[in-house]
């Protein structure tokens, strides 16, 4: 049976599964959906055309569902979608997509995202990421499944976040971040490499990948495209790389981020 505390103001348009759980001075609007064992602990706002999977936690002040912070968007309709499992820290907020993209929002399952921590509209963001405090997303942004976002740190539209991507806090990345990147100091600063070996991926295939990097990031022999196409070439086999290398091949029109040169 669906718990709403009486001091809350849900819609009865709004579609609550049986053992969705409302604390105290939560509002929620009619074109709102939330599965299963979802519980909002107080003080949550969810609104708009907004889908939530199963297994969400929100915890006080937590908004999802609201307008886009977009001066150009005219649409009324605009979504965001959440999967499970996910927890929403105090004060994270999500907003719908605009018309000047897809339209939609999508978060996926199992994230953490902490105190204070923002997806703006049109945000694609994959799943088993962490978000750390105040870290925010601009609108259009990618981020790839593992991928760990910093606490203050910031990411420009239409940047694309790799897969196991690591930002390190206080950074602003205006650059795509190749899977399994660190990003430190505003430059691409290495591999995730404690991150691949928690993961418990082979040692030789974390070899090859970091060997692969020296080739594509350290050497200057070549045009940084014909760097890549002898990686692929030469690491066939090695499914990191290949996740590289089909990152770089597709950047957002921000390009790819480059380690520092020294002068």
């Amino acid at each position: 049976m669906t718990k709403i505390h009486p001091l809350s103001i849900v819609d009865p348009k709004a579609e609550l599964a049986e053992d969705v759980e409302v604390g105290p001075f939560c509002t929620i609007g009619p074109r709102v959906k939330i599965g299963a064992g979802t519980r909002l602990i107080s003080h949550n706002v969810i609104d708009g055309n907004t889908e939530i999977g199963s297994g969400n936690v929100l915890y006080p002040f937590a908004s999802l569902g609201l307008p886009c912070q977009h001066k150009r968007n005219k649409a009324t309709d605009t979504k965001l979608v959440v999967g499970n499992d996910n927890l929403f820290r105090e004060h994270f907020t999500a907003h719908t997509g605009s018309d000047v993209d897809n339209q939609i929002t999508i978060i996926g399952s199992r994230n953490w995202f902490l105190v204070g921590s923002h997806v703006a509209h049109d945000c694609i963001v994959g799943d088993d990421i962490v978000m750390s405090n105040n870290a925010g997303l601009a609108g259009h942004v990618v981020v790839q499944n593992k991928a760990i976002i910093g606490a203050m740190a910031g990411v420009l539209q239409f940047t694309h976040i790799g897969e196991g991507a690591m930002i390190g806090g206080m950074v602003g990345v205006s650059r795509d971040v190749i899977p399994f990147g660190i990003v430190m100091h505003n430059s691409l600063n290495g591999l995730n490499l404690v991150g691949l070996q928690r993961a418990g991926v082979d040692k030789a295939l974390i070899a090859e990948l970091q060997a692969a990097y020296k080739d594509l990031f350290v050497s200057q022999e070549g045009l940084f495209s014909e760097r890549l196409a002898n990686i692929q070439n030469t690491y066939p086999k090695n499914p990191l790389i290949q996740k590289v290398v089909a990152f770089c091949q597709s950047p957002s029109k921000n390009g790819i981020l480059q380690p520092e040169r020294n002068a």
